[in-house]
């Protein structure tokens, strides 16, 4: 009994410093990717970013691509988070706009992660289905409280996920713009308010 507790504590011991070094090559990818760009997002850069072996890489992740794949499956779990700071209001409305700035919060403190997720930051990466059904989970609370607002009868449109669509896509072409440097972020910031606004007022009773 002994030996198996001693076993299994070296085991336990091991796996924590596996995750351990996991998170920290997502971190440096995400450094990277937002210091240097893609360009600079190589299997070789990134274990040079941590001074470890290529081979670790490969035994974690299969390689790049399996990297990349976790960078966007750790934008949905902090997209999530965001979203789940968020207090349902006594109004759709109210509660939408909050969301909305969630949203934004999110883009500007993970931009390395919301460029993977949704601006296609590295080329020729395709998140595999599950990873792509983790972003409906990200706005699972979202979708379950806009659902009991539409059961109120609060919400103007009555399709709640072509509802968040419409948001979502009016929303993220702003942060987009911002991106692609087109705008400043004070510029940006306004535009972002202002197509907040119109669209929650124009969806949602006030």
């Amino acid at each position: 009994m002994q030996e198996e507790k001693k076993y299994k504590f070296h085991a336990d011991l091991r796996e924590d410093a596996r995750e351990l070094l996991r998170r920290n090559l997502v971190d440096a990818a995400d450094h990277i990717l937002t210091t240097e760009g893609a360009n600079a997002l190589t299997v070789r850069r990134i274990a040079d970013e941590l001074n470890a072996s290529t081979k670790v890489i490969y035994s974690l992740f299969g390689g790049k691509d399996g990297l990349a794949n976790e960078l966007y499956l750790e934008g949905c779990y902090r997209l999530r988070h965001f979203m789940e700071q968020i207090t349902p209001q006594q109004k759709a409305h109210d509660y939408v706009i909050q969301c909305g700035w969630a949203y934004w919060e999110f883009a500007m403190q993970n931009p390395g992660y919301y460029a993977v997720m949704f601006g296609n930051a590295i080329p020729q990466f395709q998140p595999n289905a599950e990873s792509l059904a983790t972003v409906t989970t990200a706005f699972k609370i979202l979708i379950q409280n806009l659902g009991e607002y539409q059961a109120s009868q609060a919400l103007v449109i009555q399709d709640t996920i072509e509802t968040i669509y419409i948001m979502w896509s009016s929303l993220h072409g702003v942060i987009s713009l911002l991106n692609g440097r087109h705008y400043s972020q004070e510029v940006a910031h306004t535009l972002y308010e202002k197509t907040l606004i119109m669209l929650t007022n124009a969806l949602f009773t006030q």
